[in-house]
């Protein structure tokens, strides 16, 4: 159902069974997928794509300029999955050509409520984002990680997979996969024992995750010196994950506290 107050460009693609609430706006050239719900007073800007059965709660805006004083109106891109949440009043940017253009939101999110998402961040799956939690420019999240709420999140950080990061956290550098994160300037506490239980890893798993964990941050050694010994474990797909994240990290890695 749309409602007769919505305002649709023609050139949009609307599939079906989509449900479109009063006051919304959806602009040229954006492409719905069957068995969305899109609430009230939503803004669906430009050259957006969104996947099915995507839920757009009221107050939303997805596809607007980004927040880079560079850009000039250039034609750029938001692209969603499948079956995401997104709730009141988040905010999601298009990409810029400092990037590929492309803002990417993968599949099966939870949005809570005040979320923005800036330019060019690269979202997976199966991640959870609470209320206020804001994402920088070029960000790349990978798949099942959670963010608490009021959490800020630096421009050009990658977030590994299956990490949580406490609430109002200041994440200035790379979260190595698997880790449990938190404070003021985000620090590795530990592993994320109760992700990893959730996602149904097995205890012979968990203890490979455990190890390089201690090997990273309890040690008391040199990236380098960790990523040897990380090399010399038996061959797993948390070893090669890790070592593949850590070689592509460009801000640096957060690191465990240490107390004075």
């Amino acid at each position: 159902m749309i409602h007769p107050t919505a305002i649709i460009h023609h050139t949009a693609i609307i599939g079906e069974n989509v449900e479109i609430g009063p006051f919304s706006i959806i602009e040229e050239k954006v492409k719905i997928g069957s068995g969305c719900k899109i609430g009230s007073s939503v803004c669906i800007g430009s050259h957006t794509v969104l996947g099915r059965s995507n839920h757009i709660f009221q107050g939303v805006v997805v596809g607007s300029a980004p927040l880079d004083k560079t850009y000039k109106d250039e034609k750029t891109y938001v692209i969603v999955g499948d079956n995401n949440v997104v709730r009141e009043y988040s905010t999601i940017s298009k990409g810029t050509l400092k990037g590929d253009g492309i803002t990417r939101v993968g599949n099966n999110n939870f949005i809570m409520t005040c979320v923005h998402i800036g330019h060019d961040v690269v979202m997976g799956s199966h991640i959870v984002i609470a209320s206020s939690a804001q994402i920088g420019g070029h960000v790349e999240i990978e798949d099942n990680v959670t963010i608490g709420g009021l959490t800020g999140i630096h421009q050009f950080c990658k977030i590994g997979r299956l990490s949580m990061i406490g609430a109002v956290s200041k994440v200035s550098q790379d979260i190595v996969p698997y880790s449990l994160v938190d404070g003021s300037r985000a620090s590795i506490c530990g592993v994320n024992m109760v992700g990893l239980k959730r996602s149904g890893l097995s205890n012979d798993e968990i203890k490979i995750i455990k190890e390089i964990n201690s090997i990273l941050f309890r040690r008391k050694l040199l990236l380098t010196q960790s990523i040897d010994i990380i090399n010399k474990m038996p061959q797993s797909e948390f070893k090669q994950h890790t070592l593949d994240f850590l070689h592509k990290s460009k801000r640096g890695i957060a690191r465990m506290k240490r107390l004075a």
